[in-house]
């Protein structure tokens, strides 16, 4: 007979305590304690449970439309939403990238030749950053970028190299996310969430202005902290193995991979100048990568290359979110948190971003999920930014920006279990503490210099 395991009973116990809960706040309708309690219920699964979080999250917006918490029309427009198109259309993008052969040029163009390990830590460093533009998740990212590591770990038999290139890449891949609006479903989701609760949003332009200094500075940081926390003065200093990499002129499928992202990321930086949004460019792109004699992909291998379970769990993430919205729940929350804090209108914006940088980069502790994280968090900050009078695009973006950083255990992004999982794990959960214990509190340091230097001075002041 197999006995329940003490973190099943932990979540059978914290979902009974959330049914009493949730019965106990005077003044709310059914709708909006449904909608407290699947997303309630939903974060315990999330966090004290080893289920799918797509499993959880459409099982979650399900049981949402069975109780009436919302209509059954909340399913198709989560499915028809403009976010999901645009993961779809993403993923197809970086299937050709791969396949096309760019990335293994990308791989080349990072190794070099007569690199020191040092050299090669700052080179990848400046590879992986443009990726966060290509391919719309961490844990994307961190499957292109794995045979890169292990070629140049063969290549390279020492097992200090090992250790940090494998730390550094996927901390890279997760700390780079905000420099792109497509680095993360995450902050599709965070601005779909925006237009319904302010009629306000941010393009993708606007992102990368916002996100791309702080990124690739952050980036660097890492890159920094890694190479002198995991590695000596000699090891940096001394050349790599050789690296098998392809060699001449760009294959005509290259080209055409190319021309068709430059292409995409035109319209995308140019979004406003013309009638076609992010998720039509990203779909059209889909569509000619696909194309039979000018596509690099057959229609089934872009289908496949498309991670479904994330499709969903976004699709349903965006039904919860929504429910929190549409019912009220998320400004009975808000409401409830103000009379708590005694926070008001008058209290110091830098307090504010304080606490926003405090909330964001805490939420991965208890809340694995990226996608959820925000779905979760950012409607009820930003029904605190109208009661209080705030800029609700800076407190969308700040938060997004502090629950981007996620690199204290391994299961908090799927990125860094993908370089810890296998027989050889790239490193340990030891390795991922030590580095946090310096760069959490440096990112926390950025942020606040960033708000006060950069971004409270072009458009983002609280």
């Amino acid at each position: 007979m197999t006995h329940p395991s003490k973190r099943t009973l932990s979540a059978v116990g914290a979902l009974a305590a959330l049914c009493i809960a949730v019965t106990l706040p005077e003044g709310l309708d059914w709708p909006a304690r449904a909608a407290l309690l699947a997303f309630g219920g939903a974060a315990v699964f999330w966090t004290l449970t080893d289920l799918s979080g797509s499993y959880v999250a459409v099982a979650a917006a399900l049981f949402l439309v069975a109780v009436r918490g919302v209509e059954q029309q909340a399913l198709i427009d989560g499915l028809g939403s403009k976010v999901v198109w645009l993961v779809i259309g993403t993923f197809v993008l970086g299937a050709a990238v791969e396949k096309s052969g760019l990335a293994g040029r990308l791989t080349a163009l990072v190794a070099g030749r007569g690199t020191t390990v040092g050299g090669l830590m700052w080179r990848l460093t400046l590879g992986i950053v443009p990726l966060a533009f290509l391919i719309p998740s961490t844990s994307g990212r961190a499957t292109v970028l794995l045979p890169l590591y292990r070629g140049l770990t063969e290549a390279d038999d020492d097992e200090r190299v090992a250790r940090a290139v494998g730390l550094l890449i996927p901390a890279v891949i997760v700390i780079s996310t905000i420099c792109s609006l497509t680095g993360a479903g995450s902050h599709l989701v965070a601005v779909d969430l925006l237009e319904r609760l302010s009629d306000r949003t941010i393009g993708f332009g606007q992102w990368m202005l916002w996100g791309l200094p702080f990124g690739l500075a952050a980036s660097l940081m890492t890159t920094f902290l890694v190479s002198r926390l995991f590695l000596d003065g000699e090891a940096r200093a001394r050349p790599i193995g050789e690296v098998d990499a392809p060699a001449g002129p760009l294959s005509p499928a290259e080209w055409r991979t190319g021309a068709v992202v430059a292409a995409m990321l035109g319209l995308w930086l140019t979004e406003g100048y013309h009638p076609f949004g992010i998720a039509t460019v990203a779909v059209a792109g889909a569509v000619l990568l696909t194309m039979p004699g000018l596509g690099v992909l057959t229609w089934n291998e872009g289908v496949e290359a498309v991670n479904w379970s994330l499709v969903l769990f976004i699709t349903a993430s965006l039904v919860l979110g929504r429910a929190l919205i549409s019912t009220g729940a998320a400004k009975w929350l808000i409401t409830s948190a103000l009379g708590a804090s005694g926070v008001d209108s008058g209290s110091s914006p830098l307090l504010v971003m304080l606490g926003l940088l405090a909330l964001g980069m805490t939420a991965h502790l208890y809340m694995v999920s990226h996608t959820a994280r925000v779905a979760a968090l950012l409607p009820p900050l930003l029904l605190l930014s109208h009661r209080l009078g705030l800029n609700p695009l800076a407190v969308a973006f700040l938060a997004n920006v502090g629950m981007d950083y996620c690199l204290t255990l391994p299961v908090s992004s799927k990125a860094l279990l993908i370089f810890q999982d296998g027989d050889r794990p790239a490193f340990s959960s030891r390795d991922l503490l030590r580095l946090s214990a310096f760069l959490a509190p440096a990112y926390a340091a950025l942020m606040v210099v960033a708000y006060l230097v950069f971004w409270s001075r072009i458009g983002l002041a609280l």
